[in-house]
């Protein structure tokens, strides 16, 4: 597995996904032309998603795709829509980040 182009793919899907998300979450409405921006951005991590699915491993796929997306989300809501940040909540995001680091590097 080229592990380079597998992070550079996998933080390109969370970029996506993530930002799909704030951009659902800030909209004024659902029927709005930011939501709608959203959703396409959010169903083009979707496309990444498949794109993963079908060029790595799953049983390495999923978990640190999930796990980045996670880490992604929590970095929006914190700089973009300034939610609160807990200590439970650093060490959490912590524990992913070692998390798919194990997991990437299992395979060397």
């Amino acid at each position: 597995m080229n592990i380079p182009a597998f992070i550079l793919v996998i933080v390109f899907y969370a970029s996506v996904s993530a930002f799909g998300l704030y951009l659902i979450k800030d909209a004024p409405t659902l029927l709005s032309s930011r939501a709608f921006v959203g959703a396409v951005f959010y169903g083009s991590g979707f496309c990444i998603w498949i794109a993963i699915l079908r060029a790595f491993p799953l049983s390495i796929a999923f978990p640190v795709a999930a796990g980045s997306l996670i880490v992604a989300t929590h970095f929006i809501g914190r700089f973009y829509l300034a939610e609160a940040t807990s200590l439970a909540q650093v060490f959490g995001i912590g524990m992913i980040l070692i998390g798919i680091f194990l997991v990437i590097f299992r395979t060397q």
